[in-house]
This record gives structure tokens, sequence and C-alpha cells, in this order.
């Protein structure tokens, strides 16, 4: 049976721009190598520090995977990759949601050897055999790498059954050091119960990268990473990461009337789309412990849903929203201002929409184009003026930190400075909202407060320095914005 070393890196994201999080994509396929027979470790950089290369002595891997969710985590992943070459021959292998939209740039950029495009479970399998036996890989679907100075990207593999996939291993990592806090909670964990969303937003790359397809786990096996989450580390919340939160009505019923057999001092949330939950599904949710539940409404003109391919109704929002804060339940609900052709009056629709609604928090926030999505491909064709990014540090810059403060496009008839306030506005009164999160008054200040202390306790005097910094910095620009332009505001009718 052929039993390689594979090492897998989660690379270094600063902790003053984005708080370590459990690396579920990492866990995931290592626990399905480890099932097929295969040695596997986790080199952990964004919650703790070692070496590199006493990681790369000790275990002698045959192939190295880096996890690159983001193009911000994509700075590190290139400077281990240049390392990696110093120290070993083993093959580099990139996985995520940035190298799998833009495989060509980072190949040639970063010069890993391979690219996994998209769910990365089966084709690691399928590569460390070929690797080990000396194979061709031009069948590997799901797979890119350059060859004699040419770009090759096999075709996609169709996405897993989720149901297949064994539990996963936790003790590959140490899920204390990813505590974080949140709305009702201080100890809250990442976790997922399902992959990939069936609809086809054109702003979205989920389409792409999970192929517009929802698929969920077993609830059992879910409910036994909550049970070691609870009993072995002592969590007290769980976000669930998914796309679209376990759809499927049966199983998630299923799970919530395990969470209140078990009738833990637990809370948690997800992220749903509406017309999915009924009434009753929401109080059923709250029983199990469910707090906060973000929906994307994205726009308040019935037209401009249309064009997005969102296919929501407005109606059936207002009602979702009122079912959920009625229960108990914070919604944060999410909008998206500068489409392409956007004008003010269509933006003063969203906005009265958004004010309309009973939500607890509202997010309205500009419009970027996501690499691989149908608005991507608008802004390659259709708007010249603006420059594509081309390295993985322009796209860090534009993509992951915060792009709204410096905004250098605009797709929307909409002057960019009206986008700005709007976007901080609401901004503004998420954080000043005494009722800002349901049961929780001044919840998002609180939330700050914590993240800081978190910075300093468990990051060092350099996380706290600088995520003070980026802190006093954010609510600057906010409080600059959403105070210092009362035209903008008194032409949206903003409070």
């Amino acid at each position: 049976m052929i039993c390689l070393n594979i090492l897998f890196i989660n690379p270094q994201v600063p902790v003053y721009l984005r708080m370590p999080s459990l690396p579920l994509g990492l866990i995931s396929i290592a626990s399905f190598l480890q099932s097929n027979g295969h040695r596997v470790r986790i080199y952990e950089r964004s919650s703790k520090k070692t070496n590199l290369s006493d990681e790369i002595k000790k275990f002698n891997p045959d192939i190295i995977g880096i996890s690159t969710l983001s193009f911000l985590s994509g700075l590190d992943a290139k400077k281990l990759t240049i390392q990696i070459r110093t120290l070993t021959k083993a093959p580099v292998v990139w996985g995520g949601q940035a190298p799998s939209s833009l495989p060509e740039m980072i190949l040639r950029e970063a010069q890993p050897d391979f690219v996994m495009l998209g769910e990365g479970e089966i084709t690691w399998l399928e590569l460390a055999n070929a690797l080990e036996k000396g194979e061709d890989v031009s069948d590997i679907r799901g797979l890119a790498y350059i060859k004699n100075g040419e770009f090759i990207q096999n075709p996609m593999r169709p996405v897993a059954d989720l149901m297949e996939f064994p539990d996963m291993d936790w003790s590959l990592v140490e899920p204390e050091t990813y505590f974080s806090t949140f709305f009702n909670c201080t100890k809250m964990l990442y976790l997922h119960s399902s992959k990939g969303c069936p609809a086809a937003c054109i702003f979205c790359a989920n389409k792409q990268f999970h192929q517009g397809c929802n698929r969920c786990r077993d609830p059992k096996q879910v409910m036994r990473d909550i049970e070691f989450f609870v009993e072995k580390c002592g969590a007290n919340g769980i976000y669930f990461s998914d796309e679209l939160f376990c759809p499927r009505r049966n199983l998630r019923t299923e799970l919530c009337n395990m969470l209140i057999e078990k009738n833990y001092d637990l809370v948690w949330g997800c992220q749903m789309r509406l017309g999915v939950l009924n009434e009753e599904d929401i109080k059923l949710m709250f029983k199990a412990g469910c707090r906060w539940i973000l929906f994307g409404i994205e726009s308040g003109s019935p037209e401009r849903i249309e064009t997005i391919k969102k296919n929501i109704d407005l109606n059936l929002a207002k009602k979702t929203v009122e079912w959920c804060e009625n229960a108990g339940i914070t919604v944060q609900a999410s909008f998206i201002i500068g489409f392409p052709g956007e004008t003010p009056e269509e933006m003063k629709h969203t906005v009265s929409f958004a004010k309309s609604l009973p939500a607890s928090l509202i997010d309205v926030n500009i419009l970027f184009p996501a690499p691989n999505s149908e608005i991507y491909e608008m802004w390659k064709n259709d708007y010249p003026q603006y420059k594509i990014p081309s390295t993985i540090k322009e796209w860090a810059k534009k993509v992951d930190q915060n792009v709204s403060d410096s905004m250098p496009w605009n797709f929307s008839s909409v002057p960019k400075i009206d986008l700005k306030v709007v976007h901080h506005y609401f901004q503004w009164k998420d954080f000043i909202g005494k009722s800002s999160v349901q049961h929780d008054s001044y919840g998002i200040v609180k939330k700050m407060a914590r993240d800081t202390f978190n910075r300093v306790f468990r990051h060092g005097f350099k996380g706290f320095f600088f995520g003070t910094y980026v802190s006093v910095k954010q609510f600057s620009t906010v409080f600059f914005y959403s105070h210092f332009f009362p035209k903008i505001k008194k032409k949206y009718e903003l409070d």
C-alpha cells in the first residue's frame, strides 16, 4: 500500500487584519488522506509560530500542500514556497479559493508545482498516488500546472458526496488556539455542515469553486464534531461557515433536534438564503441554540435582484427577518451597492429598503468583482479603464483589505463619494446601536473590545499594537464618512 508523508501548511495572515480560524479545508483533506493510508501533518502558521525548517527535517515530507483561501494568505504562501525550495525537493501544491480562481497567475508568479482547482480531497489522493508511482498527471481532474512553459488546466472534477468522507480528525490541530469571540459567546469555533450553494448570483465565484452545487454532511457526523468542541475543548459557540447552512430541511431538523437533546450551553449562527426557512424552522433553530443568521439580500430594487440572478422575494425578506428577530435571533442583512449601471435613484431604493427592515445589523458593502464571477468577466470586457490586478500582492491589497477606503474603481453611475458615505453610515449605525445584537446591547463594541484583548494575550504586543492601529484607523474612517457629508446623507434620507 502506498504511504506518503504529506505536509500541509496553513499560511499566516497578519492577526491585526484577521483573527485566525480553523483550517477546515485542510483538516478535511488531511483526514481523507489519512483514511486512505497516508501520513499527514498540518503546519500551522496563523495561530502559533514554529520553524518550517524544523518541521521539514522532522517529518521529511514527500509532498507539501499550501492552503490559500485568500490572496492575503497568498503573500505568505509565496514566501513559503521560495523557502521550501531551499529545504527539500518535495513538490509543492497550492489549493483553495485564491489559486483556484487564478491558477495561471499563481503558477507563473509563485511557481508551485501544481494548483488544485476546487475541492481537493479526491484530487489530492489521486495526485499522491500518481507521484508515488511516477505516473502521468494529465488525466487527474481538478489539477493545473506548467509543462514546458505551457499552462495546462485539466478538466474540473465533479464535486464529491460529503456523506462519503470520514470524520474530521481534530488531533491534527489544537482547536482551542482558534477560539474567537462573537456576539453571544467568547469561545467560538468555525465548523461546516455543508458545502456550496445552488444559487447563480453574478457577483459570486461559488458557481465555479463548488460548481453551483450544495452537499450536506451527515448530521450525526456534524454532531460528533460539536460534541468534541464542547466536551473536549470547552467551546461555547459555533459559526457554521457554510455558504448556505444545511438547506435540506430533514437534515437540518435532525441536527437541531440532536442539539436540543444535548442541551449544551452553546450558541451558534450561520448564513442562510431567503426562501429556505419558514417560521417554524426558525423557532426550531432558536430552540436548538441559533442566535444569529446572515442573509444576503443585496438590493432593494426588484429589477436589480433579477439582473444579478439573486432570485429572492423582497416581501418574503421582510417576513423572514421579522420571524427571526421575534424569535430572538439576530439578523445580519447584507446589501451590495455599486453594481454596473446602478443609479443614485436605485441606490435610494436599496437604502430605503434596508432601513425598513427590523434587522439588528445591516451591512451595505461596495461591490468588488470576485475572480471567476460573471461580474469579473464584465470588468475585463466592459471596463478597460480600470486595471485588473496582475500579481498576488495587488489582489491582496484590493480584495482582502478594506477596499472601500481607496476604491480605485466605480462600475455604477453613483458618485464614488456617495457609495463611501452610504457604506460607512450603516457601519456606524451598527457600531453605536444600543441593541445592535439581540439581547446584547452594544454587541459590536463588546466584540471589538474582546478581539483587542485576545490580540494582547494570544498574539503579543505586535498583534495588539497593529490591531489597535487598524481598529483606530477603521473607526476614524467610518466616523469621517458617516458624519462629515450631510448633503449626501440628506440625499439618501439617512438619519
